[in-house]
């Protein structure tokens, strides 16, 4: 099969997921994301541009936290027709403009012009040509503005690897329909149920719970097994591509479990963002630090165990652990993973800060500087 023959219909996922979920309680979720990503509590005056729209959900939140104008297009006609419901079923006639259009179509891009935000949440990695897409996108950023995507990470999954995601995603979407539902209760079996009784909390609450971002747990299963065509990113390839490409700084990064959110502005150019850096007081890690095995090492932090990660709190932790006063980003990963991997990744768990170098050398003897925020 070649690549279009195996191309998820995001569209028809999105489509079921309003049938089944919309309500506002879903629309405020996802606000509240917005506005812990972007560290607003308001988008007033802000002109966006939505790439990738899907169910048009973000494009109602970023509408109810005041933005001017929200500009939004898909790839997938069945995803406009549904942004075109929600919008519908938001009563908004005004402000919000819907399409249909390509990332990679440079003169379409041309033509919508410049935004103060431009957003795009798990798309870009599902164009066939991923590092074309976010250099196109990145060149609407109007002088000032931000760029806020989230692309999958290449960090994150180690086991299964990237490589064995790209074999699951051929065959789900070669699959038979009886195939896929066996696929979509393995995979929550494996990656969501487990998971959660090992770490001996409750499987229905996390479903219940489930979606930051407003999401249900069976549309993002399906939308993560059928997700393609697809590429995975690299945290620190992210972040220098779009420094070289777009002249913007990574001023912003939620390292998930599935995608890595980036925010990229110019604070010389951006007050927002200037204000948040001016905000984030780095204090210095002094060691000697503790080998815990392979590339990691370990400082205590007893001061900060109420805000750590826990068995009961996986995500709570807004450390952000800095080498050489450069945000290593690669927050909340698995012990093993940072011994045996390394570069970079870290986690702030109960008294402690389990960390590794981003070269994967002994920070006790590399010469770099360590410094974190506690309130990234």
């Amino acid at each position: 099969m070649t690549q279009d023959t195996l191309r998820f219909g995001f569209g028809r996922n999105w489509a079921e997921f309003v049938d089944k979920h919309l309500s506002d309680k879903v629309i405020e979720a996802s606000m509240a994301h917005l506005r812990q990503v972007l560290k607003r509590d308001t988008l007033n005056g802000l002109r966006i541009l939505d790439i990738g729209c899907g169910s048009g959900v973000h494009s109602l939140a970023m509408m109810r936290l005041g933005a001017d104008e929200v500009v939004a297009f898909d790839y997938d006609a069945d995803s406009v027709v549904t942004a075109e419901r929600v919008r519908a079923w938001a009563g908004i006639n005004t402000g919000w403009r819907i399409e249909q259009g390509s990332v990679l179509d440079q003169a379409y891009l041309e033509r919508l012009g410049t935004f103060d935000l431009v957003y795009s949440w798990g798309v870009l990695h599902h164009t066939g040509d991923m590092w074309r897409a976010v250099k196109l996108a990145a060149t609407r950023v109007a002088p000032g503005g931000e760029f806020y995507i989230a692309l999958y990470s290449a960090d994150t999954y180690v086991d299964p690897s990237p490589e064995e995601w790209m074999r699951i995603k051929k065959a789900y979407n070669a699959a038979s329909p009886m195939r896929k539902k066996l696929m979509e209760l393995h995979h929550q079996l494996v990656h969501i149920v487990l998971p959660q009784l090992k770490a001996g909390r409750s499987v229905l609450q996390a479903i219940r719970d489930y979606g930051s971002r407003g999401m249900s747990i069976w549309t993002d299963t399906k939308d993560w097994l059928g997700g393609w065509p697809m590429e995975f990113a690299r945290l620190a390839e992210t972040r220098d591509r779009v420094a070289k490409d777009a002249g913007l700084e990574m001023v912003h990064v939620l390292n998930g479990e599935g995608c890595t959110e980036y925010v990229f502005a110019d604070p010389t150019k951006n007050a927002h963002w200037a204000g948040v850096n001016a905000r984030r007081q780095l204090i210095g890690l002094s060691g000697p630090y503790l080998h815990s095995g392979g590339y990691g090492f370990m400082a205590k932090l007893p001061e900060l165990a109420d805000r750590s990660d826990d068995g009961a709190h996986p995500k709570r932790s807004t450390l952000m652990l800095y080498e050489d006063g450069k945000p290593l980003g690669l927050a909340h990963a698995i012990h093993d993973v940072i011994r045996n991997r390394g570069q970079g990744r870290f986690s702030h768990w109960q008294d402690w800060l389990v960390f590794s170098a981003s070269d994967n050398t002994d920070p006790n003897l590399n010469g770099h500087t360590y410094t974190y925020c506690v309130d990234y």
